[in-house]
């Protein structure tokens, strides 16, 4: 057979021809030839020892080609005629591919993939920034200046994205330049990409709202589409590449300058927002820090704002999806190494049931090395097996990832609240080449985990053994095995350890007491923080037969992120940072907060802005332990030397009332430690956000809300309506996400360690059958044996828990350390008990079949059993 033939080296063949040359050399010598002469004709003879070797290495070649093709086949061969073993291990594999190309596909959409546009890496972002403030907001008049600048870019393109409403659904509308489409250059699927206006009021569709809307309809092309009751022509959709700048997909494209005329004259009137952003295409050959040199003393005309003296300087950065960075990475890298694990586990059960399978096979791996096959060549064709095995795995991990990626997404927005459901947006996540040269390479690195081990463990049976049809690395191949087991014991407890925690962090959070009831009561922010909007809105939602009650907000509950003074009873001088909200009298009827003591602002009060305070109990608490704070004074100064505009009138405000502790911002960071509420009306300047309640839960319907608007603004998607049951269920989400992810991670996990002890269990039982038979032929009882089957399984579940323990222990501390949260703990006593108590039912379960069945040996078919 080729496969097992000896190769002689390319040294060993050069050296023969070479040795023939000089015979014939010294043939011709002795003949009266001279030496030079006589080596000529000899070299003539034998040919060019160059052209031989280049003759040896096509020979070889061939030879290899031949040997692998034969490899294959036989591996074929070989998985045909075990179809269980080679299901069971495409399966698990496929499992482990899977997943990490399910996670791999998401970081590959938003991180990895570029925009889907002529010249991508030509496109930078214009940005400033100034001593105290900075961004990417231009105004239109800023574009048209940028536009112009030829020596710097060749095209420039400005973009302000908002949501609008066609026929009662959000969409996410970009308003751009009306080069924008002949500067980025996208894939065209039907029409044109052009939001030129010819008259039409073009408008341009994504393939996802094309989709959505239409249902792929190609007849929309010159239909009209309804954005806030206004008529638009569409002219084109964009193929599924392209979802727009930025990581927030588009619905549609709009020109800006036609769409402010009549709906949002503001962006291009005489006082313009700064909510523009700039995107450039640079010249050839110009760098960034080039642009940026030139445009910096720009920015200081263009910023306008700042002081005299102030340092302002222009910002090019590449227009990416999401910049890569160190921070980015270290936040992804436990969701990283949780799918690596799994991926780890499923190499380790292939392993295991691969090195009992080629230990098993001894005698034929025996008859290959007597008939002259070398060690590698066993290797090579053991690994032959494994590589099958992964390649199979690999493509069907790539159709298990697809599909479990369309369930992932429709799971995704079917367990989101209603209303934030409407408004987000997911760029395309697909199979890409990124992602199949990833799924290769995991396929290749997971070959070299779960096949080189027991194919090197294998090969090293000797001769003699082999001749007397022994395996003589049964020892060895043992401790390969429970090592393995362990290992995958050891992940199954991290995995379930966090998983456990996720989910009771996440049960903790859902049961949390906010101090308010959230049912029934509607938030009310506008997009561009314009408080004039508000002052309009509130009349009308008063006159809704349907609304109960109105109130108005510097900020509403669950929204806030951080807004604090310092602030300190009068007379002391040890202020402490608190937060405060200025809020209209009717806040806490409206959020069902009690006045524990004291009253609550009267109306004339928040009409002129009276110095008085409403405290929560923490704030009394701490101001003045012990004692009533009603009557008390509180000073409240800037923190660290910032100015705070909003209480300019107020620098000493005394309390009339306290109120429970609430949650005000981040449900994870628990109720405020302090807060103070200060009074106001809808025409204070205060006024940022609403709070409706209705007179039943149903009402104000989102409908009903959007009439309201409507009557307020050209465009009712300014105005965000977002109740609080669902901005609680919203914040809650992420952790719950988390630990659906963190069980199904274990669980699989769990299931891998599980079958992988069985296997051992189960392998160890049949190398031990006559040893077995011996032990009940001498008066061992079944339960005798039991133990003996328990106490190994025992040994290598405590030894993988033990290890896991320690390994989740310590990054859990590590992570708990690193993020500070009120409410949760990320160690938690209780979710490293029940992964104990899990993973040892699970050690228990897989011994038990195998302990049961070692009762029902036969002593005298065990006595005559092959050993």
């Amino acid at each position: 057979m080729t496969i097992f033939r000896s190769r002689r080296t390319h040294e060993d063949f050069s050296n023969e021809v070479q040795a023939h040359i000089d015979l014939e050399t010294d043939r011709l010598v002795a003949e009266g030839w001279s030496r030079e002469r006589a080596s000529a004709e000899a070299r003539k003879i034998f040919g060019n020892v160059t052209l031989v070797k280049e003759r040896f290495y096509e020979t070889s070649r061939w030879i290899w080609l031949e040997q692998i093709v034969q490899d294959v086949r036989y591996a074929t061969r070989t998985l045909r005629h075990n179809p269980a073993f080679f299901a069971t291990a495409v399966v698990t594999l496929t499992l482990g591919i899977g997943l990490a190309t399910v996670a791999f596909t998401v970081f590959n959409a938003y991180l990895l993939r570029p925009y889907a546009i002529r010249k991508p890496s030509a496109l930078h972002q214009i940005e400033w920034r100034s001593q105290k403030s900075g961004g990417k907001g231009f105004r239109w008049r800023d574009y048209l200046e940028l536009r112009d600048r030829i020596d710097l870019f060749e095209g420039v393109i400005a973009e302000h994205t908002q949501f609008v409403t066609s026929q009662g659904r959000p969409l996410a509308a970009a308003l751009v330049s009306d080069n924008y489409f002949d500067t980025l250059g996208p894939g065209v699927l039907l029409g044109r990409a052009s939001t030129a206006d010819d008259g039409g009021r073009p408008v341009v569709l994504s393939h996802q709202a094309w989709t959505r809307l239409f249902a792929r309809d190609p007849a929309v092309i010159g239909g009209p589409l309804d954005l806030n009751g206004r008529q638009f022509t569409i002219v084109g959709v964009l193929r599924p590449e392209f979802t727009g700048l930025g990581d927030s997909p588009r619905d549609v494209w709009v020109s800006l300058a036609s769409y402010a005329q009549t709906s949002s004259p503001e962006l291009i009137g005489s006082d313009q927002p700064r909510s523009i952003e700039i995107t450039a295409r640079l010249r050839e050959g110009l760098s960034s820090a080039q642009a940026q040199a030139v445009l910096t003393p720009f920015m200081k005309h263009v910023v306008g704002t700042a002081s005299e003296g102030e340092d302002v300087r222009a910002e090019v950065q590449p227009a990416t999806p999401n910049q890569l960075s160190l921070q980015l990475l270290a936040i992804l890298s436990p969701i990283a190494a949780a799918f690596a694990l799994v991926l780890v586990t499923a190499c380790a059960n292939v392993s295991n049931v691969m090195l009992a399978r080629a230990i098993a096979r001894h005698r034929e791996i025996g008859v290959r090395l007597s008939l002259g096959a070398s060690r590698n060549r066993v290797v090579r064709q053991l690994l032959t097996e494994g590589i099958v095995i992964a390649v199979v795995a690999g493509f069907a991990a790539l159709a298990l990832a697809a599909f479990a990626l369309r369930a992932a997404t429709a799971a995704f927005f079917a367990t989101l609240p209603p209303s934030v459901a409407g408004i987000l947006r997911l760029v395309p996540i697909g199979i890409d080449h990124r992602v199949f040269l990833f799924t290769l390479g995991t396929a290749a690195v997971a070959t070299v985990l779960f096949a080189l081990m027991p194919a090197l463990q294998a090969s090293r049976l000797s001769l003699i053994d082999a001749v007397r049809g022994q395996g003589g690395t049964t020892r060895q191949g043992s401790r390969l095995r429970h090592a393995l087991v362990i290992a995958q014991v050891a992940v199954s407890m991290i995995l379930v350890v966090v998983a456990v925690t996720l989910a009771r962090n996440g049960a903790a959070i859902g049961s949390l007491d906010l101090g308010y009831h959230t049912a029934g009561v509607v938030s009310i922010n506008v997009r561009a923080q314009d408080g004039e909007l508000i002052r309009k809105l509130v009349p009308v939602l008063t006159a809704d037969p349907r609304v109960a009650e109105v109130g108005v907000t510097g900020g509403n509950p669950l929204f806030i992120r951080s807004r604090n003074v310092a602030a300190a009873p009068a007379g002391r001088t040890d202020a402490a940072a608190t937060r405060y909200t200025f809020v209209s009298p009717e806040y806490f009827s409206i959020l069902r907060i009690p006045i524990v003591r004291g009253r609550p602002f009267r109306l004339d009060e928040a009409r002129g802005s009276a110095r008085t305070a409403i405290i929560s109990e923490a704030t009394a608490r701490s101001f003045w332990p012990g004692q009533d704070a009603i009557g008390k004074s509180i000073r409240i100064e800037r923190p660290n030397g910032r100015p705070v505009d909003d209480l300019a009138g107020y620098p000493e405000v005394t309390v009339i009332g306290t109120v429970p502790d609430v949650v005000s911002g981040l449900i994870v960071d628990g109720r405020d430690s302090s807060h103070i509420y200060l009074p106001m009306t809808a025409d204070s300047p205060q006024t940022l956000a609403a709070l409706v309640r209705g007179r039943t839960m149903r009402e104000p319907g989102a409908e009903a809300l959007q009439q309201s608007f409507r009557q307020v603004a050209a465009d009712p998607q300014i105005f965000e309506a977002l109740p609080l049951e669902e901005m609680r269920a919203l914040q809650i989400y992420p952790l719950q996400a988390a630990s659906w992810v963190g069980i199904l991670l274990g669980g699989l996990a769990l299931i891998l360690s599980v079958s992988g002890l069985y296997g051992v269990l189960i392998y160890t039982l049949n190398q031990r059958t006559r040893e077995i038979g011996i032990r009940m032929a001498l008066g061992a009882s079944g339960a005798a044996v039991v133990r003996l089957i328990v106490r190994q399984s025992a040994r290598l579940a405590a030894a993988g828990a033990m290890i896991g323990l320690i390994v989740a222990f310590g990054s859990l501390k590590a992570l708990s350390s690193a993020i500070q949260l009120q409410t949760v703990t990320l160690v938690d006593a209780a979710a490293f008990a029940a992964g104990v108590v899990v993973v040892v039912a699970a050690a228990a379960l897989a011994a038990y079949h195998p302990a049961s069945r070692a009762t029902r040996v036969d002593p005298s078919a065990a006595l005559r059993a092959d050993a």
